[in-house]
Parts: structure tokens; C-alpha cells; sequence
């Protein structure tokens, strides 16, 4: 009987479909991997530089395998790209918020002045920005087209306070399309973030100097 019943429970396993295996499930949902990959790039890059930062390294440090990497790029410098943009839109953001919290265009004009000087003289942020801007990243495929888009999503707060300074008479002299880019080069240049110019001796002096600027180009008077 035993037999009988084995015999049978086999013949009627045969006769089922079989229950198709499910796939090795991944370790992490896409996110999860995609915020992984980029935190360790960081840290290999920061270590070993982007010409040497070798995407096993990255692997390593981020604990994921090689088709984890390429579920989300084709090469190291479509990921450099991706770490560009998720610096600049964090950027946006912070500078987004305090522009709106600003209780006018003058405050909101030294906020962001400050975000963009913290590039230069924010020791991790700073850390973080002599990666992405280094030679051998700007050499990278997409780079240059990834930091037009990073400098408009910086431009942007700074175009929308302009424009409402402009109009509340606060700076009467703006132009905000044409300002824009010429307040973000001397922010820059003050931060030590361009190469021809001498960094001020500290960030007291950098702000000083970027806004002693700006408000009289604006012709702006402060009431502060």
C-alpha cells in the first residue's frame, strides 16, 4: 500500500506542469542600488582620483556586483554625470528654500551667495567639487553638456530674486537674464572655484567682496 500510494503521488507530480523557478532576487529595490553605487563612486573617487577610480572599485566599496553597475550605466562617466546632476539639483533645492524663506530680494541675494561661496570654502562640499571638476572628469563623455544644466538650475533662484528685486525697486538697475550669469562668475571666482583667480584670504572676505559687488551693480542701497 505504501508503494501504491508513492507510485501514485509521483505519476500525478509528472503529470503537472512544472512551477517555473523565480529569478535570483536583487539585494536592493533600484533606488536603493542606484544611491549605493553613486555614494561609493564618491568615496573611490575622492581616494584614488577619476582618471584612477576603477568601477570594480566601486563595486567593492558599494558591495554590489558588476550587473548592478550596468542595470544603471553604461560607463564610469555616465555615472560621473549622474553624481554631477544629483550635486547640482541638492544644490537647487537648498538654494530654492532659503531664497523662498528670504524676507526680501537683498536677503535672499546674500543667501544665495552664501550656498554658492559654501562650494569653496564647505570642507566636504569643497572635497566633493575638486572630483567632479577635476581634468580628468571634465574630459569625460557628457560632462560639458551635464554642467550647462548644473549652472541654469543654479541660475535659476537667482534669475527669480533678481527679477522680483527688479520690480520692488530693491535693484533698481537689475537685468536678470543677462545678471545672472555674470553674479554667478564672481561667486564662483570668490569660492576659488575658477582657476585664473586668487582665492580671498577667508570666507568673511569672499562674501564681502561678492556682495559689495552685487549690490552696487543692482544699485541696490541696503537698508540693512
Amino acid at each position: 500500500m505504501p508503494d501504491m500510494l508513492a507510485h501514485r503521488a509521483a505519476a500525478a507530480s509528472a503529470a503537472e506542469p512544472a512551477t517555473p523557478r523565480a529569478g535570483r532576487p536583487r539585494r536592493f529595490e533600484a533606488e536603493d542600488e542606484l544611491r549605493l553605487l553613486l555614494d561609493a563612486a564618491l568615496v573611490v573617487m575622492q581616494r584614488n582620483g577619476y582618471q584612477n577610480a576603477a568601477v570594480a572599485d566601486i563595486l567593492q566599496e558599494a558591495g554590489l556586483s558588476t550587473r548592478s553597475f550596468y542595470r544603471h550605466f553604461e560607463s564610469k562617466d555616465q555615472l560621473l554625470c549622474a553624481l554631477l546632476r544629483r550635486e547640482s539639483e541638492s544644490a537647487q533645492a537648498r538654494l530654492d528654500a532659503k531664497v523662498a524663506a528670504a524676507p526680501d530680494p537683498e536677503s535672499a541675494l546674500d543667501a544665495w551667495i552664501g550656498e554658492i561661496l559654501d562650494f569653496g570654502y564647505d570642507r566636504a562640499r569643497a572635497a566633493r567639487l575638486a572630483v567632479l571638476g577635476s581634468p580628468a572628469a571634465m574630459r569625460a563623455d557628457g560632462y560639458a553638456g551635464e554642467m550647462r544644466r548644473a549652472s541654469a538650475l543654479l541660475m535659476a533662484p537667482l534669475e527669480q530674486l533678481l527679477t522680483r528685486g527688479a520690480a520692488d525697486g530693491t535693484f533698481p538697475l537689475a537685468e536678470p537674464a543677462s545678471d545672472a550669469p555674470v553674479i554667478e562668475s564672481v561667486a564662483w571666482a570668490a569660492a576659488g572655484l575658477n582657476p585664473t583667480r586668487e582665492m580671498p584670504p577667508t570666507r568673511r572676505e569672499a562674501e564681502r567682496q561678492v556682495r559689495s559687488f552685487c549690490h552696487r551693480a543692482l544699485g541696490a542701497a541696503s537698508r540693512r
